[in-house]
């Protein structure tokens, strides 16, 4: 009950603005906090959204877990603006744990319309992540949950987590910005922790490579102005509940 209360709070007061394009929920990565996503959210507090940064414990629970909270938190967020979107803009691990949410029984329909951003998602696993998976170190630092599912999830398992519905416009953005030890244990463009061919989804979706790193692709200036313009581009749909 603690837990959903403090998702429920969003630990941020972004929600003072009411606005007609719908709302956006923005995700955290694993191991970061909401605090790396204010910036962007910022800049579309600006603009009219409601904005909502949800604070999770990445390595706390299971991506299936998270999935479940999440659901929750746009269970409220839909009853405030019943019939209007869901917008998500995300990063890294972020995405994944929508793409679960947008395959809950219980996930709201406004969350199913709308834009969606991921930024740097491991959507087929990380083949970083497979070279390293083994160390026992690692292994404990990851946890035994989600970060475990993360080291461990190929290809086919990433797949089978769940993907966006047609309903949902939605753009990937990965960073071709590696470090050096990325180069050494990955071939191919990478932002240094996840390679760009890695990000594509098996679905429809707009694709960008910009030139930054994984830890700091949400907060690139040219990051958050295709974002912007790809969210607040054109109207939403408007999903209209059955009576």
């Amino acid at each position: 009950m603690k837990n959903i209360i403090a998702i429920l709070l969003f630990l941020f007061c972004f929600n003072t603005l009411r606005a007609q394009e719908g709302s956006l929920v923005c995700l955290h990565g694993f191991f970061r906090s909401y605090k790396c996503m204010i910036p962007i959210g910022n800049t579309f507090k600006k603009e009219g959204l409601d904005v909502y940064l949800w604070d999770y414990q990445s390595r706390k629970e299971t991506i299936e877990t998270h999935a479940d909270n999440l659901v929750e938190v746009l269970k409220v967020v839909a009853k405030q603006k019943p019939g209007e979107p869901i917008h998500f803009l995300t990063h890294s691990f972020g995405g994944i744990i929508v793409r679960a949410a947008m395959n809950h029984p219980e996930c709201p329909e406004e969350a199913k319309f709308g834009k969606a951003i991921l930024l740097a998602p491991p959507n087929r696993g990380a083949r970083l992540a497979k070279r390293v998976h083994k160390c026992p170190a690692i292994r404990w630092f990851f946890g035994k949950k989600a970060g475990r599912q993360l080291l461990d999830y190929d290809e086919e398992a990433m797949n089978s987590i769940g993907n966006f519905p047609s309903t949902k416009d939605v753009m990937v953005i990965a960073g071709s910005k590696g470090s050096r030890l990325s180069a050494f244990f990955v071939r191919g463009p990478n932002d240094g922790k996840v390679r760009v061919d890695e990000t594509h989804l098996p679905t429809p979706h707009e694709h960008r490579v910009l030139y930054v790193s994984h830890n700091w692709i949400m907060t690139s200036r040219e990051t958050i102005q295709i974002s912007k313009e790809f969210i607040l581009e054109s109207d939403p749909v408007i999903y209209t509940s059955n009576p």
